[in-house]
């Protein structure tokens, strides 16, 4: 788990998925982040990539060949890994490879930036087409808050 901290946002980070782990005020002692309970939903901030949201029947065609992804595609999943951080900012970055290769055909680098600067947090993903061929994908978040943030 990775942490970046100010004087106003304590924020966690999991190598798997590049995804938000907490987002926490130490000014007001609140998480803005929902818990991840899995009796409801085991995530808290996935990071959606190469696709976002459902193919039908999970599959695609390119190039004459048959692929299968699941919703969401597969970097929630995968490890990231820890490419720069300074306290204030880490980027971390997932690479094509063998494992991706086998049902997304694709050069690339995706790196996930998250920045604190005073109260605010914010998360850049850069897409970097490494191969020959035009690289196809859709990126995003989906992240979960926490509401109420207060009792009552």
């Amino acid at each position: 788990m990775f942490q970046l901290k100010n004087e106003v946002l304590t924020v966690g980070i999991s190598s798997e998925g590049a995804e938000l782990q907490s987002i926490f005020s130490t000014v007001h002692g609140i998480e803005y982040l929902w818990n991840g309970d899995p009796a409801f939903w085991s995530k808290r901030s996935p990071v959606l990539f190469p696709i976002i949201g459902n193919l039908k029947n999970n599959s695609y065609q390119y190039k004459g060949r048959s692929y299968e992804l699941p919703r969401h595609g597969f970097a929630r999943d995968m490890e990231f890994e820890m490419e720069k951080e300074n306290g204030r900012e880490i980027t971390l970055l997932l690479k094509s490879s063998t494992e991706t290769k086998i049902n997304y055909p694709f050069d690339f680098e995706f790196r996930v930036r998250y920045q604190l600067q005073g109260d605010e947090l914010s998360t850049e993903y850069i897409v970097t087409n490494t191969g020959a061929d035009t690289l196809l994908f859709s990126v995003g978040g989906h992240p979960a808050f926490r509401l109420p943030l207060a009792d009552g």
